[in-house]
């Protein structure tokens, strides 16, 4: 789901040809492999801390992935998108609480909220998407509580299209 969200923000909504091609060719936003998961971990495990819990002991998921264009275009300039999640262990009851906590937090610092669902009790879950206002990493939280169960809360990072630092950015 983001990864639509952000192909449709890279390529554009409805403007001109004119514009279309401008925003195409945009310089990218630069940013080396290290530098985007760097980003990204320090940024999930803020998060969890501001719920009262660390980031849990899973291996954080991190997949680099060439950008792709509206017709499935790939460049050959090494630009990429940067897909990473992280856990969280928290209590069933908690899911809800953690939810509205991170939608504020995300909102203070100038995110957009694009989805937000939450269900109470026997099942608490919710699911939280929120976009920056201006060029940045995309975030999607969500869980499936079921009273009684320890489960988590996957915290997900999505970085826009961007070119690591040295490379050349090729235009089509």
């Amino acid at each position: 789901m983001l990864a639509a969200t952000i192909a449709m923000t890279t390529l554009g909504g409805c403007m001109s040809d004119e514009k279309k091609e401008a925003a195409k060719n945009a310089p990218l936003p630069r940013m080396s492999h290290e530098g985007a998961q760097t980003w990204a971990r320090n940024f999930t495990e803020r998060l969890a801390k501001s719920i009262g819990e660390p980031v849990g002991p899973r291996t954080p998921d991190a997949r680099f992935l060439k950008c792709g264009g509206k017709n499935g275009e790939t460049a050959t300039d090494d630009r990429f998108i940067l897909m990473y999640s992280a856990w969280v262990k928290i209590p069933a009851e908690r899911h809800n609480e953690a939810a509205r906590k991170l939608r504020k937090i995300l909102v203070d610092e100038g995110y957009t909220i694009t989805t937000e669902r939450s269900y109470k009790a026997p099942k608490q879950s919710m699911i939280l998407e929120a976009r920056p206002k201006k060029g940045g990493f995309f975030i999607a939280i969500q869980s499936a509580a079921v009273k009684g169960e320890f489960p988590e809360i996957t915290l997900g990072v999505d970085s826009p299209c961007m070119i690591p630092p040295g490379a050349t950015q090729s235009h089509q």
